[in-house]
């Protein structure tokens, strides 16, 4: 009797691990687009004739999707709500901001010589570590590691105040 018992356990374990899989395969969103996600495939040329366009679209993009970021934390933490954040994080936040970095990956790698004389260069390097300061916000609030938050929120600030410096440049 109790070799069944162990048997039906073991059966009623791999069932369930059966379909948990299959319930999150189901609910996988790999081949959805994100939201905002940039029609081109191919990288933009640019010159000295577009540089300063671009550069502020891209400084404009950073300033606004940080602000959602950090507009979702304030959220979370005024109403104790960490699961909201990381759902929010995890699931919308994240892949239009991934979108958005591969596009400014690839812009970045085909116009590399070009850029390296450029004042806005920098902020191809604020834009990726952008990464950094969500999760550290995340794992932040999961540890309740109040210095950890605060680290990435001064980390946001001083980049937010480094794009609108390199706007200021572009004008």
């Amino acid at each position: 009797m109790r070799a069944d018992n162990t048997f039906m356990h073991l059966l009623l374990k791999a069932g369930i691990s059966m379909l948990l899989t299959l319930f999150l395969l189901g609910c996988d969103s790999t081949n959805t687009t994100a939201p905002h996600s940039p029609k081109q495939n191919k990288a933009t040329e640019l010159s000295s004739k577009n540089i300063n366009e671009y550069a502020n679209e891209m400084a404009n993009s950073y300033i606004s999707i940080q602000e959602q970021l950090l507009k979702h934390y304030q959220q979370a933490k005024q109403s104790n709500n960490t699961y909201d954040f990381i759902q929010y994080r995890n699931h919308k936040w994240t892949p239009e901001y991934m979108s958005m970095k591969i596009r400014y990956s690839r812009d970045f790698e085909h116009n590399k010589a070009f850029l390296e004389k450029q004042p806005s260069a920098p902020l191809f390097a604020i834009y990726e570590n952008l990464i950094y300061i969500g999760l550290d916000l995340k794992n932040g609030l999961l540890e309740n590691d109040e210095a950890r938050q605060q680290r990435a929120l001064e980390e946001a600030e001083k980049a937010k105040q480094l794009v609108i410096s390199i706007q200021q440049q572009l004008k």
